[in-house]
């Protein structure tokens, strides 16, 4: 079994940390860039999640409809973007924060 000194140890794990170390084998580096392209689609899923739900208060608020804050709360959960738009699109003709939830 191989193992490194303390010294030579920190010095590599200061390099891999350092954000400039180019893995060597193609193992690493293909499993490195698809953990990087699923932490793109998860971040680009959550931005969408977020502009919906920003979106959503906006148009209940422009309305003039009061949004309590278990409502607020409920809106702000959701992580489901297809729930989110199906409430946006609500948003626009609905009489009551609460209305906004029935089906």
């Amino acid at each position: 079994m191989y193992s490194l000194n303390d010294a030579a140890r920190t010095a590599l794990e200061a390099l891999m940390s350092s954000g400039t170390y180019e893995y060597q084998s193609e193992f690493a580096r293909r499993y490195l860039a698809q953990g990087r392209e699923e932490g793109r689609q998860e971040g680009r899923q959550e931005g969408l999640q977020e502009g919906e739900m920003i979106a959503l208060l906006e148009v209940l608020e422009a309305r003039g409809l009061q949004v309590d804050e278990q409502s607020r709360q409920r809106i702000a959960v959701c992580t489901e973007l297809k729930q989110l738009k199906h409430w946006l699109r609500k948003a626009v003709s609905v009489r009551s924060v609460q209305e906004l939830f029935e089906s």
